[in-house]
């Protein structure tokens, strides 16, 4: 009874050691970005760099980006994740043809709220690109993602107690508390998005990972 109760303990500890290495395996590796293939629907691939530089534990936003057909001038929405981990992104929808990316908006992800009123800017910094039929096209500019630091969080205080001069007060404090925060945020100098020149060695490391992509032989990278 001991010796069948051993056997069947060792099977279960040798199964687990297996599933352990087959999830460590899979987790060293991770997974490798695959391009859908050529086909009525995908005939062409639209790679927009993406440089994103993170100063919180996560991005609040999206950015919402129009591409505007020149001969239609029908406008076809992307969205652009920021990603550290992420070059570039890519669309597969576009048909062949030549393009223009007009505007871009951030939009606040689920549970979040973006300060101030998000408007649309107009994009003009892009000229005109063409995409081609089976092949990879890059734009030359490339959208930079940036967070500022925020500040120490103020704490509200409670008014219900003060009298009328001591809440006059405690707004005027609280107003000046907010006036240094936009001063210290614009000292950082930091945009949440633009678009700003592709260089030619963030280029290179585009490519190199365009090339880990599983079946990246079956389209013509320029």
């Amino acid at each position: 009874m001991y010796a069948k109760l051993e056997l069947n303990t060792f099977r279960i500890i040798r199964n687990n050691f297996k599933n352990l290495i087959i999830v460590t395996a899979l987790f060293l590796t991770g997974c490798s970005l695959t391009f859908p293939e050529p086909d009525a629907s995908n005939q062409t691939i639209l790679i927009i760099p993406v440089e994103t530089r993170q100063t919180l534990d996560l991005f609040v936003f999206t950015l919402d980006v129009s591409i505007e057909d020149s001969k239609s001038k029908e406008v076809i929405h992307h969205t652009i994740e920021p990603n550290p981990k992420m070059l570039f992104s890519y669309n597969t929808q576009l048909k062949p043809g030549k393009y223009k990316i007009t505007e871009m908006n951030r939009k606040a992800k689920p549970g979040f709220k973006l300060g101030g009123k998000p408007r649309p800017e107009r994009i003009s910094e892009i000229g005109e690109f063409e995409l081609e039929k089976g092949k990879i096209t890059i734009i030359d500019k490339m959208f930079l993602f940036q967070q500022p630091k925020p500040g120490k969080k103020r704490e509200r205080k409670d008014m219900r107690n003060m009298t009328d001069a001591q809440r006059m007060q405690e707004r005027k404090k609280q107003k000046a508390e907010r006036k240094a925060e936009q001063k210290a945020m614009k000292e950082q100098r930091v945009r949440f998005a633009q678009v700003v020149d592709l260089e030619e060695s963030f280029k290179t490391k585009l490519l190199e990972e365009l090339k880990e992509v599983d079946n990246i032989d079956l389209w013509k990278l320029e």
